[in-house]
């Protein structure tokens, strides 16, 4: 019997070794051991099958990103947690992460024959990183603002991708890069918050 999982993993490995064009129904099917009819039957296309893969990466960096701040103090500490999320996602499931940055939703959502579902799941993707990220700007500042949203975004989200992105694909990232991460998202929110009269609290270099 092969899983869904087992299938789902080999248009992984062939999607960041060769990218979307090489990653065919006859590859997925030789690499997982299901046949072509099986995928189709499960799947319904090729289309399908990717978006699925996406959604179940997406679902995986998210669940590890709540888990992480979760098990953290609110406020800066829970913040810095947040931060270093991708970095250790990235070393932890290096083919996941690969697969994060190479792919974009707006891609997934250009083919028009996903079904109405899966489309909606697509579409609602980031809602439990926004509730994150709002919920952080109101344990730091008082208020989740647009404007605190922001910061909190570039902060703890935009800051570590970028790291993430650069060092990746060049094998050169390192498990010094969540101190880096997370000094980084400190310096960013700490001052703010001060300025704002806010509920941040001293840095937590122990979670590095």
């Amino acid at each position: 019997m092969h899983s869904d999982d087992r299938i789902l993993d080999a248009a992984r490995d062939q999607w960041i070794s060769g990218g979307d064009a090489a990653t065919t129904a006859s590859g997925i099917s030789k690499a997982s051991g299901a046949p072509v009819g099986s995928l189709y039957h499960r799947f319904g296309s090729r289309a399908v099958l990717l978006a699925h893969l996406w959604t179940r990466t997406v679902h995986r960096f998210q669940q590890g990103l709540l888990d992480a701040a979760e098990n953290s103090a609110p406020g800066m500490e829970r913040a810095c947690a947040a931060a270093r999320w991708p970095v250790e996602f990235s070393l932890l499931q290096h083919a996941d992460a690969r697969l994060l940055l190479l792919t974009r939703r707006s891609e997934l959502l250009d083919e028009h024959t996903l079904p109405e579902e899966l489309r909606q799941r697509l579409d609602r993707i980031n809602e439990p990183v926004a509730a994150l990220v709002r919920r952080l700007a109101t344990e730091i500042f008082g208020r989740p603002t647009p404007e605190r949203c922001e910061l909190v975004t570039v902060a703890v989200i935009d800051l570590p991708y970028g790291v993430v992105r650069r060092h990746l694909g060049a094998s050169t990232l390192q498990p010094s890069h969540r101190t880096l991460v997370s000094d980084a998202a400190y310096a960013i929110l700490q001052p703010a918050s001060a300025a704002s009269g806010g509920n941040a609290t001293g840095n937590t270099s122990g979670g590095h």
